[in-house]
């Protein structure tokens, strides 16, 4: 899915707030930091029946209490704006089922965070987290939220353990964006993790466990995600990282079906430029799901991920990019997604990024795709789409 880095943006008052810096500190170590952006998308796809136009404005201030005994609070509120020029989709500010091109602003974030004893930390409350499968997916104006009750402890050396549930969220791939709703139909997600890192190795890895319950009623869902990445020097100017990831869904309480997906990739960094492929296979009774997410798939596209193309199906993709300056970058992929049963998907991804300084950025977006005439029917045809976007973000 599309990357964007979660600063603030805005085209239309820039000089008004140019000289905003980094992070607000206020009197007695309270800290205000946010973010501004705007967006403009259009779509002239077969799959529509007109042209997209969509052009919306908003953001984030995000207020964080002082430290008192290890522990600080910390309040967001988000609001996202149409602006002109939206017809029939509109995705930036689809609120929900009914309240198309409509404003919204809520609290996405209410939590305490702190240390409860030694290495031994909670989370507690509203606020955005990054899982495989409960991410922000921050590709439009609303990154994704979740009311968490996490448990972190960092007692053995490079290794994070993390234990508990996730029972509502709000954001982009919420039901409704701007109001937290339950995950499942039963009381949410629970969750364990293990996290290694060790720069020195080169060697990163984690192994997640989440239990949905009540996911299809009244079935509870399992799902079992790890990966590796191994980077290794090759000369000063060259460097080689790999990498695996396994996912598999199971229900349970009785029921039989189950699915899985696996992974490799491997990137060449030479000099400033960068050399990719990754592959995604899936099998089994369930299809790929991307979770509450962008999901964490290698071979996820800007629009598409290995979820489009149901179970028994493959992908493959081939990325490259190019550090221009030291402001400037240029990356794209090329992914070829197979049904096991049907006509392929494509997709081409342009990526065009400017960073003016550590404040404003901004992103250019050109995606080739096709998405099938018949979700339920991979055999009938797809419809051929083109989108362009513009992203520019401000940090302050």
């Amino acid at each position: 899915m599309k990357n964007l880095s979660l600063a603030v943006a805005t085209l239309l008052s820039i000089s008004s707030i140019s000289t905003l810096s980094a992070e607000q500190t206020l009197p007695n170590g309270w800290t205000l930091e946010g973010n501004w952006r705007t967006a403009y998308i259009s779509d002239d796809g077969d799959s529509y029946e007109k042209e997209v136009h969509d052009f919306a404005t908003g953001g984030w201030i995000t207020l964080m209490t002082p430290e008192v005994k290890t522990f600080k609070a910390g309040i967001t509120l988000l609001t996202a704006q149409p602006l002109l020029g939206q017809n029939k989709n509109g995705w930036l500010t689809d609120n929900k089922e009914g309240q198309e091109f409509t404003s919204f602003s809520y609290i996405s974030e209410a939590y305490l965070t702190g240390t409860v004893f030694g290495n031994t930390s909670v989370i507690l409350g509203r606020k955005v987290i990054d899982t495989p499968f409960a991410n922000p997916d921050d590709i439009g104006m609303a990154p994704n939220s979740f009311e968490v009750y996490l448990v972190q402890n960092k007692d053995i050396e490079n290794v994070t353990l993390t234990a508990g549930r996730v029972t509502k969220m709000a954001g982009h791939d919420a039901p409704s964006r701007g109001e937290f709703q339950d995950l499942t139909k039963g009381d949410g997600v629970s969750v364990v993790a293990l996290n290694y890192s060790n720069e020195k190795q080169g060697l990163d890895a984690q192994a997640w466990y989440y239990n949905l319950n009540n996911f299809v009623d009244p079935v509870d869902l399992g799902i079992v995600y790890g990966d590796f990445s191994y980077g290794k020097e090759l000369s000063d100017k060259m460097k080689l990282t790999v990498g695996g990831q396994f996912a598999q869904y199971k229900q349970k309480d009785g029921a039989s079906d189950d699915g899985s997906v696996v992974g490799a990739k491997a990137e060449l960094e030479i000099a400033d430029g960068t050399l990719g492929v990754a592959y995604n296979g899936a099998d089994g009774d369930i299809a790929p799901d991307n979770g509450f997410g962008g999901g964490p798939f290698y071979t996820s596209s800007d629009i598409t991920t290995i979820a489009s193309t149901g179970q028994k199906s493959s992908a493959l993709q081939f990325s490259a990019g190019y550090k221009l300056n030291e402001q400037t970058s240029l990356s794209t992929r090329f992914t070829t997604f197979t049904p096991d049963k049907g006509d392929d998907l494509t997709e081409l991804d342009v990526l065009l990024s400017y960073a003016h300084n550590d404040n404003l950025s901004l992103d250019v977006y050109f995606e080739s795709y096709k998405v099938y005439q018949d979700e339920t029917d991979f055999t009938i045809g797809t419809f051929d789409n083109t989108e362009y976007s513009l992203f520019v973000n401000y940090k302050f």
